[in-house]
């Protein structure tokens, strides 16, 4: 069944509410075909959840129709899948009603629902939830891996950062076909921040075009918080100043 088709059939479904009490049927549609329409659309500019965020941003991508299901399911059940991946978000989780100045209802409902669902301490349970939220980069590829992808790659540190050898290696990686997951520190997006050193990793964000360098500088694109980033906005980064925000990637392939 294609991804408009579900939805379709979701939206002329009877009941306005489900397992998201305080999150409407009508908002859900309108998100799921917003973000079949346009992957990018996600955005966690205000909340801690980038990590599911790049997961999602790959699986819209290739596959939209289990990313609806998967939200639908959520929605209707209270529990969804990603492949082997079964995640049943908690009470608190599916009792929030999200700021949407803060989060869209929809991606609350497939951000927070993984989130919440992996986290064996800390509950996912408020847009404004910080430690509750932080997504390692193990996590990050046992997701890919549970959610059908292949040839997953984790070159990561969580205490120094990374240079040429690895972002040469993205290069290729994206060139292949293959998605790539930077871990970086967030100073990278800003344009008077993304050369200062920074002291460990913050954020996920998903290359949308190959990371090369010539003579000793890079320019990137890559998908984070609602939209395309271009790093730098203008010209290019010298790959040492580059480097101090960059701790590596995981990378995985998805089989057509």
């Amino acid at each position: 069944m294609s991804a408009e088709t579900r939805i379709a059939e979701f939206a002329a479904r009877a009941g306005n509410t489900g397992f998201f009490p305080n999150i409407s049927r009508a908002e859900v549609v309108q998100g799921l075909r917003e973000r079949v329409a346009d992957p990018k659309k996600q955005d966690t500019s205000h909340v801690n959840l980038c990590g599911p965020a790049a997961l999602l941003y790959c699986i819209l991508n290739d596959n939209p129709e289990a990313y609806v299901k998967y939200v639908i399911d959520l929605y209707n059940g209270g529990s969804g899948t990603l492949g082997t991946l079964n995640i049943r978000p908690g009470i608190g989780c599916r009792n929030c009603r999200p700021n949407p100045d803060k989060i869209e209802p929809v991606d609350w409902i497939a951000l927070a629902s993984l989130r919440d669902s992996e986290n064996t301490i800390l509950s996912y349970d408020s847009v404004d939830d910080g430690a509750g939220g932080i997504t390692m980069p193990h996590t990050l590829a046992d997701w890919f891996t549970a959610a059908g992808y292949q040839q997953i790659r984790n070159e990561t540190n969580v205490f120094f950062t990374k240079g040429q050898s690895e972002i040469d290696a993205t290069y290729i990686l994206r060139l292949q076909g293959r998605w790539v997951c930077l871990f970086i520190n967030a100073n990278m997006l800003y344009a008077d921040k993304n050369t200062n050193r920074s002291l460990s990793p913050n954020h996920w964000v998903v290359l949308t075009s190959p990371a090369g360098v010539n003579k000793g500088n890079i320019a990137i694109k890559v998908y984070s918080w609602g939209k395309i980033f271009t790093i730098p906005p203008q010209g290019t980064l010298p790959v040492d100043g580059f480097s101090r925000n960059f701790y590596g990637y995981v990378s995985a392939w998805f089989p057509h």
